[in-house]
């Protein structure tokens, strides 16, 4: 390899299983949504694609960021998850106290017309920041990751908890969990 560049090093570092199924979960969501969706946007009375156009524009969007991320040092992403982390974790505490109560839950931020749900931008920080906080803590006594990653899942967990959602409390909390055990950290030692 005479090519020394950075996307050159990322070719032929990056999991190429990986990317080809992002790919075609890409696609085969893209299928999907032209078999499904003009029936709908019909009878809301938009365009007949007008699903499918949102798919493809998001679709190329994720994978762009996707390929920018996967570009990033392993430093970087630990950066990058902890600045997503808590910015997620700021704007889920502006929804508690600011957000629209819809169903007797408090969850999305509105701007413009569109709405977010800070939560889900919070989820990809959050598991790269325990990942590495538990291999932290399995690999090293001089650093308090432990409780930093009990903490980083109380705070997210208490945060969803007064949205309410149950339902993505109870899967931050395994995903925590499973990162745990994958981790190798003692079972003795969760009670931490």
């Amino acid at each position: 390899r005479a090519d020394r560049s950075r996307l050159a090093e990322w070719w032929f570092t990056v999991d190429h299983v990986l990317l080809t199924a992002f790919f075609g979960l890409i696609g085969i969501g893209l299928v999907l949504s032209l078999a499904a969706s003009p029936a709908v946007a019909i009878k809301k009375g938009l365009s007949t694609y007008y699903f499918v156009e949102r798919h493809v524009v998001f679709a190329v969007l994720s994978a762009l960021v996707m390929v920018a991320v996967s570009l990033f040092s392993p430093q970087g992403i630990r950066r990058l998850a902890l600045a997503l982390t808590l910015t997620a974790l700021g704007a889920m505490a502006v929804v508690i106290l600011t957000g629209q109560e819809l169903n007797g839950a408090r969850r999305w931020l509105s701007f413009g017309g569109y709405s977010l749900q800070p939560s889900e931008f919070a989820k990809p920080g959050f598991i790269v920041l325990m990942a590495w906080l538990f291999s932290e803590a399995a690999s090293r006594n001089d650093v308090p990751a432990l409780p930093l990653a009990i903490l980083a899942w109380a705070v997210f967990a208490g945060l969803l908890v007064m949205q309410p959602d149950v339902g993505q409390t109870v899967l931050i909390s395994i995903t925590a969990g499973a990162l745990y055990l994958l981790a190798g950290l003692p079972l003795a030692g969760a009670a931490l």
